[in-house]
């Protein structure tokens, strides 16, 4: 027999480029997160990641995805790398060029899909980080030409998301 959820338990440090994990720390909500960068290319020897749910946000503010530099040792548990997005798009819930909504969590930029995110070692009242869906690499500005949309929801693969199985996480919608 196999299991029909791809995961297991993982330093992640040890997992690649990509990864979405999940963290559970006692007395706080579990965290999702999408590790963006191996600890080799941090000063510090930590991998920076996305989280996208933290339960820190501030009341009256969007719970926003935060970017931080993550402990290399903490075990968390891994879902791979074959994770797909659907953001939810609809035409008449579309934020204005340059005018998001508080709750926009995507942005439709020049280059694809990118996460909307805050740096985690400060509150702020608007986004200014963007990370490529697709390549994940960070971009700090995507000028007047973007778009935005107020969620999504990830699949662990695209067979679970052909065969219509639920999302394994969701933002927004």
């Amino acid at each position: 027999m196999r299991s029909t959820l791809n995961a297991k338990s993982a330093a992640l440090a040890e997992e690649p480029k990509g990864t979405l994990f999940l963290l559970k720390r006692y007395g706080h909500q579990p965290i999702y997160g999408i590790k963006l960068s191996e600890p080799l290319d941090q000063p510090n020897d930590k991998p920076t990641v996305l989280l996208l749910n933290p339960d820190f946000g501030r009341e009256g503010e969007a719970n926003w995805h935060r970017i931080f530099q993550w402990e290399a040792d903490e075990w968390c548990i891994s879902f791979g790398t074959d994770w797909i997005l659907q953001p939810d798009f609809a035409a008449s819930s579309l934020s204005e060029m340059n005018d998001p909504q508080q709750e926009a969590c995507l942005t439709i930029g020049p280059q694809g899909i990118h996460f909307r995110a805050a740096p985690g070692d400060g509150f702020r009242v608007s986004y200014r980080h963007f990370i490529h869906v697709d390549t994940l690499d960070p971009v700090k500005d995507l000028g007047n030409a973007a778009f935005h949309l107020n969620g999504y929801r990830i699949f662990l693969n695209r067979e679970d998301w052909d065969n219509g199985r639920s999302p394994i996480f969701q933002h927004g919608v």
